[in-house]
């Protein structure tokens, strides 16, 4: 049996070979592990943009100015993402965010048809129509998560160079602010 003090003299280069062999391993566990963190915080950051500007069109302050005065829907949609962009965080670009906006008389109207995407994941089938008082406003939002890891597409049963889409769902009875 070797001394301690022969065993730090070996150079054998045993350590180096084992390294080289673990080392790749190692650090494609570490990278797959920071980058589900990611898109698990991508997810919970873009349920969190979509329950605030919904809160906005639950309250009205999407559909109506400060004075009472009805806004287009143009100013309505830019102010609903302006409302979603001051929620986002620093990890998340809200302009790469897409929403679908419903609104519905009763609850047991409210209906989606399945989401359309093209090949760069972007969708095709959304509108944005707001709700009046007293209406459910439904929102469901999607957002792009393109994986870097090797094999993380596989994880996620998806193709290779297909981005992961995270998607989250708001349904809210409107408040009669009139």
């Amino acid at each position: 049996m070797k001394s301690r003090r022969s065993l730090s003299r070996a150079r054998s280069g045993n350590v180096m070979i084992e390294f080289a062999l673990l080392a790749p391993v190692f650090f494609m566990l570490i990278l797959g592990l920071v980058e589900f963190v990611i898109f698990q915080y991508k997810t919970y950051a873009l349920n969190h943009v979509v329950y605030e500007a919904t809160r906005n069109l639950q309250t009205g302050e999407v559909q109506v100015d400060v004075n009472g005065n009805p806004r287009t829907p143009e100013m309505m949609k830019q102010y609903f993402i302006d409302e979603a962009c001051a929620a986002a965080g620093a990890m998340i670009d809200c302009h790469e965010i897409y929403f679908d906006v419903r609104a519905f008389d009763q609850l047991k109207d409210v209906t989606y048809p399945p989401p359309v995407f093209d090949k760069d994941g972007v969708p095709t089938n959304f509108v944005f129509e707001p709700g009046a008082p007293d209406q459910y406003s439904v929102v469901r939002a999607s957002l792009h998560h393109q994986f870097i890891t090797p094999f993380m597409d596989q994880l996620f049963h998806m193709g290779p160079d297909l981005p992961a889409i995270v998607n989250a769902y708001v349904i809210v009875k409107n408040e009669p602010w009139i």
